[in-house]
């Protein structure tokens, strides 16, 4: 899928490290007759005042690049998603599986971008509804408990009819984008972006019968806080944490709208997994 890019936003990790990357992009913005828009971050790494909110990158963009972490990448997600507006994402962190561009390859790959070379992906994203606000969920949503060192206890449910009361430290619902972070550090399985389900992964669960569930994406997840005596909270995507109180719970499906993800030319899904996980044979992909 080929894009028509005239405006470019620009978003960036707050770090030092990243000014040769921004210089570099707005180099190839120019070369090519892209017109950036930097983000309030990425302004500010160069010694610049004309940066805008995060939204308002999304709003004024044909695709929005991210230069930093999958931090980054997530906390301009939602409103890329609400916009349809694609990301690049290059990796200037210690992971990165959202953020999968290179870095050392910035300008040849910006130059692909800006003339439709490179190919889009789209990725199912969580519709998350608590308190009566909808939020957007790219990797999860993970009910969790306060300070205090306290078993929580949740009620999941499923279509509407209840299917196990958890006792544990939390609950992770997570898309299979989302299954090789949060989740998959608390056991569950790795899940391909293509396959259509949710993972539910009980964080240290109190009973060893409650293992990761992978259910089809169809189905509407919901999770009732019950704990009276101890603090719960509901964190979005690890942008936003919102409390929960006991006898109140939240709902979690698929959205409507997918993430357009601007894919790595360089591997597939599998060797990103065999370059990120270090499983070797990286070549083989």
């Amino acid at each position: 899928m080929s894009l028509r890019i005239k405006n470019a936003g620009i978003v960036a990790k707050p770090h030092p490290k990243g000014a040769p990357y921004l210089r570099n992009a707005l180099a190839v913005c120019a070369e090519m007759g892209v017109n950036p828009v930097l983000g309030h971050e990425a302004a500010g790494v160069l010694g610049r005042k004309d940066g805008v909110s995060r939204r308002e990158v999304a709003e004024n963009s044909d695709v929005i690049v991210v230069i930093g972490g999958d931090g980054t990448f997530l906390s301009v997600a939602a409103d890329a998603v609400r916009l349809g507006v694609p990301i690049a994402g290059f990796n200037m962190g210690t992971l990165g599986f959202l953020t999968e561009l290179r870095t050392d390859s910035l300008a040849d790959s910006l130059r692909k971008l800006f003339t439709g070379g490179m190919n889009i992906s789209e990725r199912k994203v969580l519709h998350v509804e608590i308190a009566g606000h909808t939020h957007l969920a790219l990797n999860d949503v993970v009910a969790s408990k306060g300070n205090i060192a306290r078993i929580i206890q949740l009620e999941l449910g499923v279509n509407g009819s209840r299917i196990a009361h958890i006792r544990a430290d939390g609950l992770i619902i997570a898309t299979p984008t989302g299954s090789t972070a949060y989740s998959l550090s608390a056991g569950g399985p790795i899940v391909n972006p293509e396959v259509n389900a949710l993972v539910v992964t009980p964080i240290c669960a109190h009973s060893l019968t409650l293992r990761p569930l992978v259910v089809p994406d169809r189905l509407t997840l919901t999770v009732k806080q019950g704990s009276a005596d101890n603090q719960v909270f509901v964190t979005i995507d690890g942008q936003h944490m919102i409390p929960l109180d006991s006898g109140e719970s939240f709902s979690v499906g698929v959205d409507v709208k997918p993430l357009r993800i601007v894919e790595s030319p360089e591997m597939n899904y599998f060797g990103l997994l065999a370059e990120k996980l270090n499983w070797g044979f990286q070549k083989c992909f």
